[in-house]
């Protein structure tokens, strides 16, 4: 894979007898700020659901303290809630509601659909690092590199990317999909 001044993948395209392989997709990275307000937007969503789902469900005002941290977001971890929130909305549509709203979604290395497994260890297991211990410090990689990735799009193979293209900067180039 080559690269550009602006740390860009590029790909070239090569003729077989006389075809020419699909060119690739460009995109353009989202960045920090766009990505806070998309998961804020997500939090909200994540707490209205927990809410209507779990406070309708377990109405007892004594609910066990192991049982409400697993159900409700905490420190470490979305909840039951919000991991299948994140999971089954970044699987199916590549993007939650937040990053609906805002026009960003998440796509993958390969260009290749997002496949379950990428998903499921994105949204638990690499997320849950990001989080690590309320300090959300794996959010803040985003501001250090190029790419705008997360640790958890690290871990993946992911990117946060925009839906529309914009103006000419923070572009990635990933194969097209076959």
């Amino acid at each position: 894979m080559e690269y550009d001044n602006n740390t860009i993948p590029l790909h070239t395209t090569a003729a077989n007898g006389g075809q020419v392989e699909d060119t690739p997709m460009v995109y353009r990275v989202a960045g920090f700020w766009i990505r806070f307000l998309a998961f804020a937007i997500d939090l909200l969503v994540i707490a209205a659901l927990s809410s209507i789902l779990w406070d309708s469900l377990l109405a007892s005002p004594s609910r066990p303290g192991f049982l409400n941290e697993i159900l409700h977001s905490n420190s470490l971890f979305l909840g039951l809630t919000g991991s299948v929130y994140l999971i089954i909305m970044t699987r199916l549509w590549q993007q939650t509601l937040g990053k609906m709203i805002v026009g960003i979604k998440v796509v993958q290395r390969n260009g290749e659909p997002l496949s379950w497994s990428t998903v499921v260890f994105r949204e638990l297991i690499a997320r849950s690092l990001s989080h690590l211990m309320g300090l959300n410090l794996g959010y803040l990689v985003c501001w250090f590199n190029a790419e705008k990735r997360c640790a958890h799009d690290f871990l993946s193979d992911t990117w946060v990317v925009h839906d529309k293209i914009g103006d000419n900067s923070n572009y990635i180039s990933l194969p097209a999909c076959k």
